[in-house]
């Protein structure tokens, strides 16, 4: 499993910027691939979501991993058969524990990563301080409760799914063309990502609204949405060969 496919990451590496592109955002730290422990970033979004992220934050921190990730199907999965798992494991059997940190024969990298038998790891970012650090600070209650909010995070998912009110008896092809010309035209405001349209969040905003015929996922929008994609093209350009037009908003 790809668990960078399932979280919202900086598109460049670590090395070539100083600050994450996004609050939320995990940092990508391909340049220690392959070696990189392959649940790394798993371990990283547990360590956010529990230690990094404030309680009141939580629920924009969960929608923005949904909004930016590339695959939020696996993103749910992973929040309702790995994390949510993983974070009563770490309520229920958290200790204070007294033996050094580190691993085998390490050699020390930079930003806390360290080798360990070919194996590139951060301590920080590890279970057993998560551990530590649950029982020396006594947040089990603290952390229950966020579990809860994990969980209706999941459930209003589902509940998402199922319930779709505007049916589109058209294409995705035919909706992503008229929605990109209202943005275009003033009628509609999109999220903006370094000042563009974000089509990722926007199709996923579309596929929670519309129950699309023949569009069984938000990926299925999202490559008629972007200008620059030759599927984009070809369906706009049956809509120019029809004359199709929507005036400016400031005109009408």
């Amino acid at each position: 499993m790809n668990y960078k496919d399932a979280f919202a990451i900086d598109e460049k590496s670590s090395l070539d910027q100083g600050n994450k592109d996004y609050k939320f955002n995990l940092k990508n730290y391909s340049n220690y691939e392959p070696k990189l422990v392959y649940d790394f970033y798993l371990k990283y979004f547990i360590r956010l979501l529990l230690f990094e992220t404030r309680i009141l934050e939580l629920h924009g921190f969960l929608q923005h991993h949904y909004d930016y990730c590339n695959d939020p199907e696996l993103y749910y999965s992973v929040l309702d058969l790995e994390v949510v798992p993983k974070i009563e494991e770490i309520i229920d059997h958290a200790q204070v524990r007294l033996e050094g940190r580190g691993y085998y024969k390490e050699v020390k990298l930079e930003n806390g990563f360290t080798e360990s038998e070919g194996i590139i790891q951060n301590y920080d970012l590890d279970y057993p301080l998560m551990f530590h650090q649950t029982s020396l600070s006594r947040k089990h209650k603290e952390f229950a409760k966020r579990v809860e909010i994990i969980n209706k995070f999941i459930l209003d998912y589902k509940g998402k799914k199922e319930k779709r009110p505007l049916k589109w008896i058209a294409g995705p092809s035919q909706l992503a063309v008229i929605i990109q010309e209202l943005i275009l035209q003033g009628y509609m405001e999109g999220d903006m990502r370094n000042g563009d349209v974000n089509c990722r969040k926007l199709a996923r905003e579309l596929y929670d609204v519309f129950d699309i015929k023949d569009c069984d996922s938000a990926s299925s929008i999202e490559i008629y949405l972007s200008p620059g994609n030759k599927r984009h093209k070809g369906a706009k350009q049956k809509f120019d060969d029809r004359n199709f037009l929507i005036p400016p908003a400031r005109l009408t």
